[in-house]
């Protein structure tokens, strides 16, 4: 489904990333995992065109069959547009708007008001939370409940790959456990994962397959299984001796 080939990426006068070259198929939750400061951010933004690479191919096929699409150069809105949607890290919920105007929000690219009823109506029997909290702000909700929200507001856009940052950042653990058994089941609705998250034991053992960077590069690839139980990254990621 997706396709990143050598790609290149500046920030500033950093070399950010370093012909990076991975892939994602259809279905799957490939996971992202490094030290702070490695590139999965960098990755991820790349994708949804918030940033641009300096070289390097991203090829997206939204459906199967299709003819991949280069879209290292198209806009942000045009990615969505094509059926990608990124939940960035920090989460970023509307402040001052209401859970269900960042719900719609979300939904800014489409035409269908039914549709995105229904959709709507969806997302709140999934997280009963938003439901009840419908018209608080945003800013209001606790960490738990705004991740929720952002998951939600990605999949407005109907989205066929959905791009992570962090999930998990500040939540108690059985908020994680609760966010990570919610990705698996929008992995089973059909949409593809692109996940990066600092918590290595919990993002490897729900992936299928993950990449390791460091500095930018790509060091190792492998299946969820495999690197985790891979020594070098058992005692750089999971806190093994």
């Amino acid at each position: 489904m997706l396709w990143l080939e050598d790609v290149h990426v500046r920030r500033g006068g950093t070399h950010a990333l370093r012909g990076v070259s991975l892939e994602v198929e259809r279905g799957e939750i490939v996971a992202l995992i490094g030290a702070n400061g490695a590139g999965k951010t960098t990755t991820l933004s790349t994708i949804s065109g918030l940033l641009r690479p300096e070289s390097g191919r991203i090829r997206f096929a939204a459906e199967a069959g299709a003819a991949p699409v280069d879209i290292a150069a198209m806009k942000a809105e045009a990615i969505v547009a094509a059926g990608i949607s990124h939940c960035p890290e920090g989460r970023q919920v509307f402040a001052s708007l209401s859970v269900a105007d960042n719900l719609r929000i979300g939904a800014y690219l489409r035409r269908d008001k039914a549709g995105i009823d229904r959709d709507i109506a969806d997302i709140e029997t999934q997280f009963p939370i938003l439901k009840r909290r419908a018209e608080v702000p945003g800013d209001r909700l606790s960490g738990g409940e705004q991740m929720m929200l952002v998951i939600g507001r990605a999949l407005m856009s109907r989205p066929k790959l959905l791009l992570l940052d962090e999930p998990s950042l500040g939540l108690a653990p059985q908020l994680v456990e609760q966010i990570f058994d919610i990705l698996a089941r929008i992995r089973n609705e059909g949409v593809t994962i692109l996940l990066v998250e600092q918590n290595a034991v919990m993002a490897l053992d729900l992936a299928d397959r993950a990449y390791v960077l460091e500095a930018g590069s790509l060091v190792l690839s492998g299946t969820g299984r495999e690197l985790a139980g891979n020594a070098d990254v058992r005692r750089a990621y999971l806190g093994a001796a």
